[in-house]
């Protein structure tokens, strides 16, 4: 390997992409100093660029190839995105008629520069593998092999928690990243187990890598913990932590009912409760459950924590508690028995695989269950000085950041040496025909070999009044055909019998919820309503395949 492009694009600022930013963060770190001959080059987006300058380094560069910022030049979180495009549909829809109010968006929207998915920069790069630490292969090239993460399927267990358009989504990214990537990391071998029991692939093309990054966190002193607890208000050693953003799955409600009733059972307790977590509408909704449960002066929601912070609350609580309801991994369990302090969790999903026998499990569904774990922890005589001591020796025998490290470059060997997936057949496409910015088409060598047809459709509602698609395989043929809205054409293109590649890049893209069509997230192209491969007197639908 001389060259990996590892895709950083899907980085938010601060906390909002969870354990996944540290796992992609910590990872380029410990391979770029693995492999010093070897140059690692990320992509990233303008909202976390600057914040990744910290892996510059002689074989680690950034390249900024999606950019979303303010005017003044500043990131913004995708929080303040949604909100400050609601107060501008608000202002525009009191102030303008419906026609006029059409035209504005129109306009406003199509003078926006948006590459979101660069087209074949993987290969211009001369890259060797495209490492996919948020999952999809955005920048899939089908020359470049593609090592993806996976983190969960919590969208197909708890479905309740996920938009239909985000499940739509979520399925759509996860489908294509099984067809496109060479090789899936699981974070444990819990997911690794979910995802073979959910797709057709071969367990060898699904291997589990644990999270081995709990040492990260730098011990504080006494005089930075005493710093940090007056900042906050908080009783050394008279507190529970629980380290989660507000996504529902966190059970965070369930978790105050208890401790509510805790403090009813015991109200001469000076037990509090601290939550740390990145700030989000959801965190709003709980911080106003806490002000009617009357918990205020018991129940902490302190926000996002520079890592210093969260390191001294962490080693001054008396016990973390991590009532999840799903997890792909759990690394706060195994940070907590780093730092010597008992453990309460869930007993579902991946963290009886992560906790091992040094921690007090329940059932996160049943109160009585959580309760009478605080309460234990709180009064029963050596039961934390038991439950550290294992915490001790299971993270001595779970190894540590470089091993891991390690592991997924035995993955990125494994996967250069190996045949090539390289999976024939229509990519770009979701399930309901609308494309993505960038479509590929592989097909295999075969005699017969005539004609790639695509039938395409630009809608009458579709913004953009024309699209572009440039048509090329790489080689010889290469058209640029304009398609006009409320209009469909059929595309048809020479293919080799050889094999190879049929790329469509379609150009604007738009995104139906910025238009305010729909929820709908995706940056779609236009409608696919065939696309056929013609060899000898058989026609052979490739679209078929994805939406049926």
């Amino acid at each position: 390997m001389t060259r990996i492009a590892v895709d950083l694009t899907p980085i938010l600022p601060g906390a909002e992409n969870g354990g996944a930013k540290l796992l992609a963060i910590e990872l380029v770190k410990h391979l770029s100093q693995l492999l010093p001959d070897c140059e690692f080059i990320l992509l990233t987006s303008d909202r976390s660029h600057d914040e990744l300058s910290d892996l510059d380094s002689a074989n680690v560069r950034r390249l900024c190839v999606r950019h979303q910022k303010t005017p003044s030049g500043s990131p913004i979180s995708s929080m303040q995105i949604r909100r400050m495009r609601v107060r501008l549909r608000e202002w525009l829809t009191v102030f303008l008629p419906p026609p006029l109010l059409a035209r504005v968006k129109t306009a406003y929207l199509s003078l926006r520069v948006r590459r979101r998915q660069a087209t074949g920069i993987i290969r211009e790069l001369g890259a060797d593998l495209l490492f996919c630490p948020f999952t999809m292969p955005f920048f899939y090239d089908p020359a470049i092999p593609v090592v993806s993460v996976i983190y969960d399927l919590q969208y197909q267990y708890y479905p309740q928690f996920f938009s239909s358009e985000d499940r739509f989504v979520r399925e759509n990214n996860f489908k294509e990243t099984c067809r496109l990537a060479d090789r899936l990391v699981c974070i444990s071998e819990y997911v690794r187990e979910t995802v073979l029991k959910n797709t057709d692939l071969l367990p060898e093309q699904v291997v589990s890598v644990p999270i081995r990054l709990f040492r990260r966190l730098k011990k504080p002193n006494s005089e930075t913990v005493s710093t940090v607890l007056q900042k906050y208000g908080l009783p050394e050693n008279e507190f529970l932590l629980y380290p989660a953003n507000f996504w529902p799955h966190k059970n965070h409600l369930m978790l105050f009912t208890v401790f509510a009733i805790y403090r009813s059972h015991y109200p001469e307790s000076k037990l509090c409760l601290v939550c740390p977590g990145s700030p989000d509408d959801r965190m709003d909704a709980l911080r106003e459950a806490i002000r009617r449960m009357g918990m205020e002066q018991w129940i902490f929601l302190p926000g996002f924590l520079p890592e210093g912070e969260f390191a001294a609350l962490l080693a001054s609580c008396r016990a973390l508690i991590f009532p999840s309801l799903y997890e792909g991994f759990g690394m706060p369990v195994l940070e907590a028995m780093v730092f010597g302090k008992p453990v309460l969790c869930s007993n579902v999903t991946s963290l009886p695989e992560v906790a091992g026998d040094a921690a007090l499990f329940f059932d996160p569904k049943k109160p009585d269950d959580i309760l009478l774990a605080i309460k234990r922890i709180m009064s029963e005589p050596g039961l934390a000085a038991r439950l550290v001591e294992r915490g001790r020796r299971r993270t001595a025998s779970f190894g540590d950041a470089e091993q891991m490290a390690h592991e997924y470059l035995h993955v990125f060997h494994d996967v250069l040496g190996g045949a090539r997936r390289a999976p024939p057949g229509l990519h770009g496409v979701y399930s309901d025909g609308w494309t993505q910015g960038r479509v590929t088409v592989n097909y295999n060598a075969r005699p017969d070999l005539g004609l790639l047809e695509m039938i395409l459709e630009v809608p009458p509602a579709q913004p953009h009044k024309r699209i572009s698609v440039k048509v090329s395989d790489g080689e010889t043929h290469s058209r640029t055909y304009v398609l006009k809205r409320g209009y469909s054409a059929s595309i048809r293109h020479p293919l080799s019998k050889k094999g190879g590649t049929v790329e469509f890049l379609f150009q604007p893209t738009f995104q139906p919820k910025e238009y305010g069509m729909s929820d709908d997230e995706r940056w779609l192209g236009c409608l696919c309503h065939e696309c056929s491969i013609i060899a000898g007197n058989k026609r052979e639908s490739l679209l078929e395949r994805i939406t049926k």
